[in-house]
């Protein structure tokens, strides 16, 4: 005897599916596995179920909802990670401020359907080679290569941005996009060394390092530190997913950068410190405009990038001083990332901004991407000794920076620090007419 689904369980399913739809956007616009999770409960109380259970990963979200004694399991699945403040922050307002209890499957649809038309790239292909020129130049100076040695930087990491978004647009698969990025800026970088040596203009050799810092636009920092936070929440399904993705793209990066050094001879010597007064003032405004930079490139809003950057280079100043007077980079970097956290937690409050699309970008500055390309290099080279010590900073200074972000978002956030979760007994009616209501 065949089964005949009833109206009650065909109507389930079609609810199912508007929650599962506003997971995949929030996955898929780069929050973590705890939003993303919040925000679809949310939406499931609305519309009248009476649990969800749901696993999170990077690409894919596997869902069951409960109501009575029903249950439907539903899946999804994507296949292009990306990152986009501004569809968080429409996404975020509309699961805190829009759905209430009695809400139709059909109306959250409809303001699903508003937020994928109306919440579009906000900049185009210039504007982001500008963005990756502006941020890749900011860490050559943050990272005491030469003046001369930033404009080659800037260029060579617009021409880099410019082709992989070019390729991103015909679809082209992200890791080629990455690869194809790293080469363009790195060719040009080397080409335009040799090009100013043989006009006996400056030489090459004491500027080829510069090549590390055209390239760090490519390191994954929104998904590398959403990784850290959702597995301080022993969220290990969501926390390894991303974690796993930012290294997979952290490694393409990478080897694609020592493959071209292998024949150009390219070598990353660090910078020589010199920290006069006049080099702080500059680390400030690079850190400012570097923060900025890589906001542009999350698809922020003005607002973000404004907020994010004055967060940011407070706490990158911070963490300079401290590492420049006698500080370990370790502490330093933990301080750093407390101060993005608890700034980041005021500031985004009084923005009425996601707290992530502050706190995220203001941290990206202190990434040591510098590093996690020298490390390869030296890997390729023989060097272990190098490799082994490039890799263990590295990784010290991002996993204290992400240590900062946490202790910050157990101090400051509530729910996240005491475990609650969203209490499907506990109603909420629809709002009054122009005005919000937070659940």
């Amino acid at each position: 005897m065949s089964f005949q689904p009833g109206s009650n369980y065909v109507r389930m399913g079609i609810e199912a599916d508007v929650v599962l739809r506003l997971g995949m956007l929030l996955m898929g616009a780069g929050t973590s596995g705890y939003r993303v999770l919040r925000g679809m409960k949310r939406a499931a109380r609305a519309l009248g179920f009476d649990r969800l259970d749901a696993n999170v990963g990077v690409t894919q979200i596997t869902c069951t909802f409960h109501q009575g004694r029903s249950f439907r399991t539903v899946v999804a699945q994507q296949h292009s990670p990306a990152v986009d403040a501004s569809r968080i922050e429409a996404l975020e307002d509309l699961t805190h401020h829009r759905l209430h209890y009695g809400i139709t499957a059909e109306e959250l649809t409809a303001m699903l359907d508003e937020i994928e038309s109306n919440v579009v790239k906000r900049w185009n292909g210039w504007i982001l080679a500008c963005a990756a020129a502006v941020a890749c130049a900011s860490f050559a100076v943050l990272n005491y290569f030469p003046a001369y040695a930033v404009g080659l930087v800037a260029i060579s990491a617009f021409l880099g941005q410019f082709a992989r978004w070019g390729l991103h647009r015909q679809h082209v698969h992200q890791l080629g996009c990455i690869v194809a990025a790293g080469t363009v800026a790195s060719l040009f970088y080397f080409f335009s060394t040799e090009a100013l040596d043989a006009l006996g203009v400056a030489d090459s050799a004491d500027y080829s390092s510069g090549y590390v810092a055209a390239v760090l636009f490519l390191i994954p920092g929104f998904p590398l530190f959403s990784a850290l936070i959702d597995l301080a929440r022993f969220d290990f399904e969501a926390g390894m997913a991303r974690l796993t993705y930012a290294v997979t793209v952290i490694i393409a990066a990478t080897f694609t950068v020592t493959m071209v050094t292998w024949f150009t001879e390219l070598t990353p010597r660090p910078g020589t410190p010199d920290p006069q007064p006049l080099w702080f003032a500059a680390a400030a405004t690079a850190s400012f405009c570097g923060i900025a930079g890589f906001a542009f490139l999350f698809n922020s809003s003005r607002r973000m990038v404004l907020v994010a950057s004055c967060v940011g280079t407070v706490a990158n100043m911070t963490r300079i001083f401290l590492a420049e007077f006698g500080g370990t980079a370790y502490m330093a970097a933990f301080i750093g990332g407390l101060i993005v956290g608890m700034l980041g937690a005021v500031a985004a409050r009084r923005a009425h901004l996601p707290r992530i699309t502050t706190t995220v970008p203001a941290s990206v500055i202190m990434i040591p991407g510098t590093a996690m390309f020298r490390t390869v290099y030296h890997l390729n080279a023989g060097n272990m000794d190098q490799a082994l010590s490039n890799l263990a900073t590295a990784c010290m200074v991002v996993l204290a920076i992400g240590s900062g972000l946490i202790v910050a978002r157990l101090i400051t956030d509530r729910d996240w620090a005491l475990g609650h979760l969203i209490d499907f007994n506990h109603r909420h009616s629809p709002p009054l007419e122009g005005q919000a209501k937070e659940s």
